[in-house]
């Protein structure tokens, strides 16, 4: 038997302020009702890694969801079902961000994780990308105008140490760059070191830039 997700989210939502009722619509869906905005239908999946299949379910249904939940905190959402939702006027995140999202005056469809929109922003803007592949919510490839394609992985780390580096590598690789997401703390010596070891680069969000000016050393494991 597939489990009740819906009952899940009905449970831990109450505590949101801006919630005033929930009503599970079916083991994986739920409306929420807010005080200042417009209702919300949420619909409730539990994946490591999301793919257009976890999905499927959901936006064949009726009512299709404005926003899709992934419980999992460490999960990533592969980039071909990000692509399909937003093209579909679909959010997508995880309990962080279905709480902003509750927070918006606006439709919850039309919320953005604003770290990634902030990055993917950045990225678009170089005059040398020509255009960003989104492998996952985690990791992206980039075709640029001269040079090679990069994979860029990302890490919110405030210290990236070297556990930070091998935990990343362990996970995402192959890629290029570990790109600190975070304008905060600082990329350890040991974190320095075992980016070295592994043939990978750490960037931050100013030395990226360069970088990608630049054809570097050998783009090795762009071809993923």
């Amino acid at each position: 038997m597939a489990k009740d997700h819906a009952n899940w989210l009905v449970g831990v939502l109450p505590q949101h302020a801006e919630v005033t009722n929930l009503e599970r619509l079916g083991p994986n869906l739920v409306r929420v009702d807010r005080k200042s905005a417009p209702p919300a239908i949420i619909g409730v999946i539990s994946a490591d890694q999301v793919r257009t299949a976890d999905c499927e379910a959901l936006l064949n249904g009726t009512p299709r969801p404005d926003l899709i939940l992934n419980i999992p905190k460490a999960a990533t959402w592969q980039g071909e079902v990000i692509d399909r939702l937003e093209a579909q006027g679909v959010a997508w995140g995880k309990m962080y961000d279905l709480y902003r999202a509750l927070n918006m005056e606006d439709d919850v469809s039309s919320y953005r994780n604003p770290s990634l929109s902030f990055i993917e922003r950045l990225f678009q803007q170089h005059r040398n990308v020509g255009y960003l592949e989104r492998v996952s919510d985690q990791v992206y490839r980039l075709h640029r105008v001269t040079g090679g394609p990069v994979v860029v992985a990302l890490t919110d780390a405030y210290e990236v140490t070297a556990d930070t580096v091998r935990t990343a590598y362990g996970a995402l690789a192959p890629f290029d760059i570990l790109l600190k997401n975070t304008p905060y703390g600082r990329v350890s010596s040991q974190g320095w070191a075992t980016a070295a070891e592994l043939g990978i680069e750490i960037c931050d969000q100013s030395s990226i830039f360069t970088r990608l000016r630049n054809d570097g050393e050998a783009d090795h494991q762009s071809d993923r």
